[in-house]
């Protein structure tokens, strides 16, 4: 897979089995697999997620990840990148440093830096085809919750 090519896949989680035959000949030799070092995807955050199965009223499932920072669904871009996988991606940007009461400005330089700033991108593909319009993003304390209902 060229560098490009990289560049245009995001961190993945994938829920269908992997190690059998006809996933291995469907992603051979597509690094997006593994995914961990590859220089294209330095500098951009791939968020945690849990993935959980909804049984009941409406069958689907329910992604949670952290994003600090993110107080709204408009600072999240989801994308179906066909009928089982959905794209996130968005930018973090920290949070501007108080003045602590003080009228003077000050020029800092940064000495240790720990917290992600910039871009984050994760793709989850599902065990079976979702209902992409049925889709429900919110956002509390920075954390993500994408509810998505199976397609009937």
């Amino acid at each position: 897979m060229s560098t490009i090519e990289c560049l245009l896949h995001p961190h993945h989680i994938s829920l269908v089995d992997t190690h059998s035959l006809r996933a291995k000949l469907k992603h051979a030799g597509d690094a997006y697999y593994n995914v961990d070092g590859l220089p294209s995807h330095r500098g951009v955050l791939a968020p945690k997620f849990d993935v959980f199965e909804l049984d009941g009223g409406t069958t689907g499932w329910l992604l949670v990840g952290d994003l600090p920072g993110v107080e709204s669904t408009d600072e999240i871009k989801i994308e179906w990148l066909d009928a089982s996988t959905i794209f996130l991606r968005g930018k973090l940007a920290t949070a501007s440093i108080p003045t602590f009461g003080e009228t003077e400005s000050r020029v800092m330089k940064t000495v240790h830096k720990e917290r992600h700033e910039g871009l984050f991108e994760r793709s989850v593909t599902l065990p079976a085809k979702a209902d992409a319009n049925g889709t429900k993003v919110e956002v509390k304390a920075g954390v993500v919750f994408v509810r998505i209902p199976k397609q009937a």
